[in-house]
């Protein structure tokens, strides 16, 4: 089995726990937006806040990364329709202009105020999204099935491979690649780190095998492997300047210095298979499970774990971001599809 396809990984870990220039810009206008804000019957609330999901039901929506735009809305990528996605923070979805391509988990606003994503494809892409849905897509020579993204700290775009390189694209288009580990890694998280080096996941190994390395790159290429928990999927900075990363096979969230000191937090929650994971407003680090049973988890970085309570029948949840007004944002690409947000007390 290849993880190289990011949704093929997705539900691999679900059953095992139960530079070129551009090509012009695709055509088409935006489609039709539609509103999730009606949906009563998909909010939970408890003493420590709410937990509100807006449902996606255009065609076949899998939405997986998630991040603030230019203009204050979350943007998501939807690999089930292919598109780039928009919710308003009150719930009205737009799904913007089919980038032509079949996206992955990779979305960030890039250093031009655009918002840029990657691509799931062997011949790898990098797509650039206006705010108006005006899409670009620029070729990744050398790359294959492009995940996470980041902004870096020479304010290119770095992308996760996985063929066992990073890559460093410019907003022109300018793309150089580092090999950074075995050919046959996927890597998938990525990160900018407080040190002036990227910091990325690396999630499986030879095709099938869960890995055990977090990766520190210099902007020039040196690198540095270190071993951690198994199944390392994405990665921040935390509120205390280190690494925080899920650990998606050994259910525990892993915490790196930018030394390369290691240590693990179990969740204590049976089955969880946490994927995204983001720092908050409050100090401490958000997560996502993808098993569908803990929802969305909260961890302080003295250890301590809380679970918020997800509407829907065993929702698998992938990414996690802050959003506006101290609201955490989060996807989740099945039962059911949305888009959720955690108001807490």
């Amino acid at each position: 089995m290849s993880f190289a396809n990011g949704s093929a990984a997705r539900a691999f870990a679900a059953i095992a726990l139960l530079a070129l220039p551009a090509c012009g810009a695709s055509p088409g206008g935006a489609l039709p937006a539609h509103v999730g804000d009606n949906f009563a019957g998909f909010v939970t609330r408890d003493a420590r806040g709410t937990v509100k999901l807006f449902t996606d039901t255009f065609g076949d929506p899998v939405p997986t990364g998630i991040t603030v735009g230019p203009d204050g809305a979350l943007w998501f990528d939807d690999s089930g329709n292919a598109v780039i996605g928009r919710i308003t923070q009150r719930g009205k979805y737009t799904l913007q202009v089919p980038p032509g391509v079949e996206v992955s988990d990779g979305i960030v606003t890039g250093p031009d105020k655009n918002v840029w994503f990657t691509s799931n494809e062997s011949n790898a892409k990098l797509g650039r999204i206006t705010t108006a849905g005006k899409v670009t897509l620029f070729n990744d020579p050398g790359g294959a099935y492009p995940q996470g993204i980041t902004v870096g700290p020479d304010g290119a775009l770095w992308i996760a491979e996985s063929n066992g390189t990073v890559g460093r694209m410019t907003t022109h288009g300018a793309v150089t690649h580092f090999t950074v580990a075995a050919v046959d890694a996927e890597l998938e998280g990525i990160v900018s780190g407080p040190d002036g080096n990227l910091w990325v996941t690396q999630f499986v190994v030879g095709g099938s095998r869960f890995s055990n390395k977090v990766i520190r790159v210099a902007t020039n290429g040196k690198h540095k492997a270190f071993t951690v928990g198994y199944g390392p999927k994405f990665i921040c900075v935390g509120p205390d300047k280190a690494l925080w990363f899920t650990e998606n096979s050994a259910n525990a969230i892993g915490r790196i210095t930018t030394a390369g000191k290691f240590e693990e937090f179990p969740t204590g929650y049976k089955y969880a298979a946490p994927s995204g994971i983001a720092a908050g407003p409050d100090g401490a680090l958000w997560f996502t499970d993808y098993s569908g049973r803990a929802g969305v988890g909260r961890l302080t970085t003295n250890g301590k774990f809380t679970f918020y309570k997800v509407p829907g029948s065993m929702p698998k949840l992938d990414e996690i971001t802050p959003g506006p007004h101290a609201r955490m944002w989060f996807t989740a690409d099945l039962a059911p599809s949305g888009i959720g947000k955690i108001t807490a007390r």
